[in-house]
């Protein structure tokens, strides 16, 4: 995501560009997974160490309400990505990695769960238990 496109988004969304809202969409966009507010706040002050964690919780929350954001609670805790594309979560059991797979590669088992079972499954958000290949294979 380039600055043009998440000036834009932002925009789309009522929201300005603000120096913790960049930190934390470059955060989430380079690490490609979900984290904590927490986790967020020492992230970012890792970067911009004039951010504190109440204006990451802010901002998250305004992300998160406008959409930009999104929100997965996994092993108690709730843990915020980026909502840009609909995406479906693997998320190891063993080690708690997570992982994000587009909402199309789930399309044939949704048409097979509507068809054979009469259940719709939500576009996106899912989130699907198992092993990754490390822990699958030790």
């Amino acid at each position: 995501m380039d600055r043009i496109e998440t000036d834009q988004m932002l925009a789309d969304r009522g929201l300005r560009r603000t120096g913790a809202r960049m930190a934390i969409l470059t955060i989430l966009e380079r690490t490609n997974t979900h984290h904590s507010v927490s986790t967020l706040a020492q992230l970012a002050a890792a970067v911009r160490p004039t951010i504190n964690a109440s204006s990451v919780y802010r901002n998250v929350t305004a992300m998160t309400e406008s959409g930009v954001l999104h929100c997965i609670e996994w092993a108690g805790e709730l843990l915020y990505g980026l909502a840009i594309t609909p995406h479906h979560h693997l998320i190891c059991q063993p080690c708690g990695t997570l992982l994000e797979i587009p909402a199309g590669d789930l399309d044939r088992t949704a048409a097979d769960l509507a068809t054979g079972r009469r259940f719709t499954l939500n576009q996106a958000g899912q989130l699907l238990l198992g092993r990754c290949h490390q822990c699958s294979a030790a």
